[in-house]
């Protein structure tokens, strides 16, 4: 599915909506198969705040910092820190689509 939406977002145009289709589809798949996984919240929660069109380089970039330190928290075994780092990738995405 990721592979996919990667293809779609390389062609020349990018094909916005298969690309967008298929994060739904991996958006779902996650929800349902992974939902109590600890890389699940991480990666999803990346992909789906990201997503927004009107959202500028500087904020994805952000978003993948935060994503990064989550994921690396996880590595390490460090739950509580992985959820604050969630948390705070939340926080990003939600401030920054309220600017935009």
């Amino acid at each position: 599915m990721a592979a996919d939406a990667e293809a779609a977002l390389a062609a020349s145009p990018p094909d916005t909506e298969a690309a967008s289709d298929r994060l739904d589809e991996l958006v779902r798949w996650a929800d349902t198969e992974w939902a109590g996984h600890p890389y699940r919240p991480v990666e999803v929660r990346f992909l789906a705040l990201c997503r927004p069109s009107g959202l500028d380089d500087r904020t994805r970039q952000d978003l993948f910092y935060v994503a990064g330190r989550a994921a690396m928290a996880l590595d390490l075994g460090h739950l509580e820190a992985a959820e604050r780092e969630i948390r705070r990738m939340e926080q990003v995405g939600s401030v920054k689509s309220r600017e935009t």
